[in-house]
């Protein structure tokens, strides 16, 4: 089965000989069969480096060696056996990958490459267009206590391009994809769709969230707080409106998120199972992939958390380093994003969490199916009649309250205040009417247990 208009319509293949370069092969064919990809494979040689090796050694030579006429002759030829030594090997590396490829009848083409590996592959990706590179975690000069290797890791770093980092030379089993609300973590379900149709594998989507961290800001914060400075705070409320609702509404977050990739997996014919967890992300996720072990983890190059330039998050790449599965870095290519779904909105930019948690909290609160629900049930209110209802107008002084709240749940919290004032028919928001709708949040069972 060929599918037509692929994302993998060109593919870059790094190839140096080691094991794992030949499972990069392996897996490039295995891909061009199903999405009917070229495969460009690559290989670098570096003849001048061992020139400037052959130079600092002259001075160690003997002394009739040391004539410069002679040294010229001996760098001459030094130089001319080296060059066509590196070439024909390096020919030789193309050669089996070239073999494979025409046994295996995908269309192929080679490349070769004189310079330092690295700076040379990261300048042929980017003057070029690809839709996917492979690369092994290691090369040949690897060492038993290395986890990934320099060019690998430089290579990374430095591109745009989707890029699958091979451990082990199949796709089978199982595929697990790591989904956190992100583009780029959206971008490789969609590659974990064609992964699972073409390869009949098994698909798990987990998602992770952790409030575990801000549980020890708390507890860090009332360290250091005075008794006067935790009044004007008002740590413990703070503290108890974090529990009951900061816990709970992000497990609801990334609970949407499961169920959202569950229903694309469905409309696209795929089976999926979801994992939801709490704890830290890399952590969890590496913890499940040694146990589950799959032939592939897929992650979005960045997450929730991205900021401008930032080349890799800190949980894919640790779980590049750590886990003993392919990894699909994904997220890098426009034709690897879709059409979101409604509830997927937010994923068309890059955002912190803390304005995911903000969005997506006031965004369910609208839905039927949506964790925050009105204060009481029976005076929930449509869309259509908030936006009926004029917004009470806030006090000076009641805005400086407010302002106190911890800034990733302000919105949300204010928000309530807002719906309690207008249920009521308040025209303004003043201190007095806060502190009311604050303690009706507080005391409302319904509203914790959500």
């Amino acid at each position: 089965m060929v599918l037509k208009n692929s994302m993998y319509k060109k593919i870059f293949i790094a190839i140096d000989n080691s094991r794992y370069s030949n499972s990069c092969i392996d897996l490039g064919v295995a891909l061009s069969q199903k999405f009917g990809s070229l495969l460009v494979g690559c290989h670098v040689y570096d003849a001048s480096l061992h020139q400037r090796r052959f130079r600092d050694m002259e001075k160690g030579l003997p002394p009739q060696y040391q004539d410069e006429s002679v040294l010229q002759r001996q760098r001459d030829l030094h130089s001319s056996l080296i060059n066509l030594g590196l070439k024909l090997i390096s020919e030789s590396y193309l050669d089996v990958f070239k073999k494979k490829c025409s046994v295996m009848s995908v269309p192929h083409e080679e490349l070769l490459l004189e310079g330092k590996n690295y700076y040379e592959i990261i300048k042929e990706l980017q003057g070029n267009r690809y839709d996917l590179v492979i690369l092994g975690a290691l090369g040949l000069a690897a060492v038993n206590e290395q986890v990934i290797g320099s060019v690998c890791e430089r290579v990374v770093r430095r591109i745009k391009t989707d890029v699958l980092v091979v451990k082990n030379r199949c796709f089978e089993g199982k595929v697990v994809i790591a989904v956190d609300g992100s583009a780029a973590s959206i971008a490789g379900f969609t590659s974990a769709i064609h992964f699972a149709k073409s390869f009949n594998l098994k698909l798990i989507a987990v998602s992770v969230f952790d409030p575990h961290y801000h549980r020890i800001a708390f507890e860090s914060i009332a360290n250091v707080l005075s008794q006067e400075a935790g009044q004007i705070f008002r740590f413990k409320e703070q503290e108890t409106l974090h529990e009951e609702i900061i816990d709970k509404g992000l497990a609801k977050i990334y609970q949407n998120h499961l169920d959202t990739v569950s229903r694309m997996a469905g409309d696209a014919g795929v089976e999926i199972d979801t994992v939801l967890m709490d704890g830290k992300p890399y952590d969890k996720i590496l913890q499940f992939i040694q146990k589950e072990n799959p032939s592939t983890l897929i992650l979005g190059r960045t997450g929730v958390h991205n900021t401008n330039g930032l080349d890799i998050g800190s949980t894919t790449e640790n779980l590049l380093r750590l886990a003993p599965c392919n990894v699909l870095l994904t997220g890098g290519i426009a034709d690897a994003r879709i059409t979101m779904p409604s509830d997927f909105s937010e994923f068309h930019r890059p955002v912190n969490e803390k304005a995911s948690i903000k969005n997506t909290l006031e965004c369910q609160h609208s839905s039927e199916d949506g964790f925050f629900r009105s204060v009481k049930g029976d005076q929930k209110i449509s869309d259509k009649q908030h936006k009926k209802k004029q917004i009470p107008a806030w006090t000076h002084e009641a805005q400086i309250q407010t302002a106190r709240i911890p800034s990733f749940v302000r919105g949300m919290v204010k928000k309530k205040i807002e719906e309690f004032a207008q249920e009521r028919g308040y025209l303004e928001i003043t201190p007095q009417i806060v502190d009311e709708a604050k303690a009706l949040l507080m005391s409302d069972n319904s509203f914790h247990s959500a």
